[in-house]
């Protein structure tokens, strides 16, 4: 399923696409294919390691360019955004000089990923033009250290990498060209980046307090803590937070018990692409990746600090009726799964229709350890989002021009429409063994049957003791690599939620790229990522350059450390991905 339509504001190769709805989840490659016809940006993995989708891109007036990967920038993401494609690049007929440097120098054989490389090594060169104009040339290190870092992760079977490196220094240590700088071009409307958030103190009976009247009481049908509706909100929002992100790393958890290869779909491994109906795990906590955006996006547009706290018991204790805990797949955990998932109607034994419906149901409460009478009480995450929904009508009445209240309502509907369609019929094929990657098993959910699918792991910290260092044996030094991929996961997801959505892919290449690799090697071994909360928390400094700058340290750390432990790393390991997103980052 896709997210709904939001409203198109984007500039590509300066002409500006605007006032009409496009889907949300849409991918930017897709967009730049299906709507525009400017089919020179390559498909290639759809899963952002290729890097044949490279795009540059400004975020923001006045920001220097940087490459995106087109498959994985969703369009909900680029509003105000520059985009310069392949075709962006020549100016009146003349090529950019990256480009005739491919050319000079034979850089490319089949030319499918030639575009990814030209577009990146516009970047460069303009990164290096710009230094020298400003009087702080790159040295010559400096500026291989940049070709490595953006040029690096592109993959090419046909051809060596020197050459496209060559060709790039060349054009960096040339002329600037007459064309524009990616994203400039000449007629280009100006679009500014999304205005702040501003937070009102004023004008809303702030000097006495104004309490429900019984109609908006009976209407929210249950028992606020604060009569302020945006009090409430965020109350509310931060639970939804909470669970949005505690899922998101149970799915993790699980996909990385998953037995591979020989269930690498149902991991998710090879196909991971973002939006659809999720057919396996990674897919799953893809979509609560995305679950928690909205909700933090809507923290945000409440004037909210985003918030990536995780509790395993979250403070709506209606939520879950049985202990939530990370653990590897099993057939208790999918029981959890689906009815945590599920609407209210399909797990009432009294609503069941088929013999079908009423068996799945009975199985489902054995398995939980209640019996289908009496059930648990109806609980689902949904329950939480039909209050914030309830609440979010009220302060709609109380301040009508407050928010986009149809598009926000349009949200909520979709979170809620995906766990309970999606995610629960995912999850119960799993524990009816009716899943495509499941038949022809037996007894699949049985430990010792040669079909069960998951690896059982044990769950330890990734933290050493206070004032040790971390042992040089492959699994302290994989589970503590692990963590600091997930801390960076969270401290780029707060920037993003601040920034409107400017480092989503980087997030999901971490969690996609050197955590995926990183789960699947402590597997092997037996052992669990052990997902520990970082205690300085994911927005730690004083304001937004603070920030910033310790989301960076934390980046470098992970150089640093993949560096000293690189014999313990698995051959799959993303290497390139923490340097990448240094760079994404040099923007501000």
């Amino acid at each position: 399923m896709q997210e709904p339509q939001t409203e198109l504001d984007v500039t590509v190769n300066g002409v500006r696409h605007h006032g009409r709805p496009v889907p949300g989840d849409m991918s930017l490659v897709h967009f730049l294919h299906e709507d525009l016809g400017l089919t020179g940006t390559r498909i290639g993995c759809s899963i952002g390691e290729c890097r044949a989708c490279t795009v540059a891109v400004r975020t923001g007036p006045g920001l220097p360019a940087m490459t995106r990967q087109a498959c994985m920038t969703s369009m909900r993401h680029v509003r105000g955004w520059e985009v310069t494609t392949v075709e962006g690049l020549a100016v009146n007929g003349e090529l950019h000089p990256v480009q005739q440097a491919l050319l000079d120098r034979d850089a490319f054989q089949c030319g499918y990923c030639a575009a990814g490389f030209a577009v990146a090594g516009s970047v460069v060169a303009e990164r290096a033009h710009t230094a020298r104009e400003e009087g702080d040339p790159l040295g010559r290190d400096e500026l291989d250290d940049m070709i490595a870092t953006v040029l690096g992760p592109h993959v090419c079977r046909c051809t060596g990498y020197d050459r496209y490196g060559d060709a790039v220094r060349a054009a960096a240590d040339g002329p600037r060209t007459l064309a524009a700088a990616p994203g400039a071009a000449q007629g280009t409307d100006a679009v500014p980046e999304a205005p702040p958030v501003t937070v009102r103190t004023g004008g809303r009976g702030s000097a006495a307090a104004r309490p429900l009247t019984p109609g908006e009481a009976e209407h929210l049908g249950y028992t606020p803590l604060f009569d302020d509706p945006s009090l409430e909100l965020i109350r509310l929002l931060r639970d939804g937070a909470e669970i949005e992100h505690s899922l998101l790393v149970q799915y993790l958890y699980a996909a990385f018990s998953v037995k591979v290869p020989r269930f690498l779909a149902l991991a998710g491994w090879p196909s991971h692409r973002y939006g659809g109906r999720p057919l396996h795990l990674m897919g799953v906590a893809i979509e609560e990746m995305t679950h928690l955006d909205i909700v933090n996006s809507l923290l945000a547009a409440l004037g909210a600090a985003p918030h990536l706290g995780r509790q395993q018991f979250p403070y709506e204790q209606d939520i879950y009726p049985f202990d939530f805990t990370l653990e590897p797949l099993s057939l208790h955990s999918l029981a959890k799964y689906v009815y945590v998932e599920a609407s209210p109607q399909a797990v009432d034994p009294e609503q069941q229709q088929t013999p079908e419906d009423r068996a799945f149901v009975t199985r489902l409460y054995e398995v939980l350890g209640s019996g289908p009478s009496p059930a648990p009480r109806p609980n689902q995450v949904g329950s939480l989002y039909r209050k914030v929904s309830r609440v979010l009508d009220l302060l709609r009445v109380r301040e009508p021009d407050r928010l986009d209240y149809p598009a926000w309502t349009a949200r909520l509907d979709l979170l809620r429409e995906e766990g309970e369609s999606e995610h629960f019929a995912l999850f119960r094929a799993l524990f009816e063994g009716t899943h495509p990657t499941l038949l022809g098993g037996r007894d699949v959910w049985n430990p010792e049957s040669p079909d069960h699918p998951v690896v059982p792991l044990r769950l330890g910290t990734g933290l050493p003791p206070s004032g040790e260092p971390v042992p040089d044996r492959a699994v302290p030094v994989l589970r503590h690599l692990s963590n600091l991929h997930y801390w960076a996961v969270c401290m780029l997801l707060d920037r993003s939620y601040r920034r409107g959505g400017r480092f989503h892919n980087a997030a999901r290449r971490h969690m996609t790229g050197p955590m995926r690799a990183l789960g699947t090697a402590l597997a092997r071994a037996g052992e669990g990522v052990p997902f520990d909360a970082f205690v300085a928390g994911y927005a730690p400094g004083r304001g937004d350059a603070e920030n910033l700058e310790l989301c960076r340290g934390m980046l470098r750390q992970i150089v640093l450390e993949q560096e000293r432990c690189a014999r313990h790393l698995p051959s799959d390991y993303a290497h390139t991905c923490a340097p990448e997103t240094l760079w994404e980052l040099s923007d501000g």
